[in-house]
């Protein structure tokens, strides 16, 4: 994985609710970013639990790129 705290849920109901949070409210795109991110609930492997992976869309060709994953707790 990488260095940061990935923030998992028990049920997949939980991860639904705070996914909804998610997709209201104002998104601002970032350069090259087309639409805003989709959100996925998924499960985590060898686990019971689930997590929210974000996927953004960029045109081709920009700089700074974010790449698709699991949301992050910082």
């Amino acid at each position: 994985m990488n260095q940061y705290e990935v923030k998992t849920y028990a049920t997949k109901a939980q991860a639904l609710v705070c996914k909804q949070k998610l997709e209201r409210g104002t998104y601002y795109l970032s350069h090259g970013e087309y639409e805003r991110p989709t959100y996925r609930v998924r499960k985590t492997r060898n686990s019971d639990d689930y997590y929210i992976r974000a996927e953004y869309f960029y045109y081709s060709g920009t700089f700074y790129a974010k790449q698709s994953g699991p949301m992050l707790e910082y």
